[in-house]
């Protein structure tokens, strides 16, 4: 399995939602499944539950709050 990291600062802000979100071209993360896992302070990675839209030549990670996550895949 293959993974991504992204820090807090790669999020876009959505002023009409008021939410941010990352958008990944699909042929980076191989048309497959993916996993999303938010950084802890202490380090590790603990599972995140943020929306993901599907489209089909890229993913969007969409969240409340911006975090440094690991996209997995």
């Amino acid at each position: 399995m293959q993974f991504i990291d992204f820090k807090k600062e790669h999020f876009t802000h959505d002023e009409e939602t008021n939410a941010y979100f990352i958008e990944i071209p699909k042929d980076e993360v191989d048309f497959g499944d993916i996993k999303v896992q938010e950084k802890k302070e202490d380090g590790t990675f603990a599972a995140a539950n943020p929306e993901l839209i599907d489209e089909s030549t890229r993913i969007t990670i969409r969240m409340e709050t911006p975090a440094d996550i690991r996209v997995s895949f």
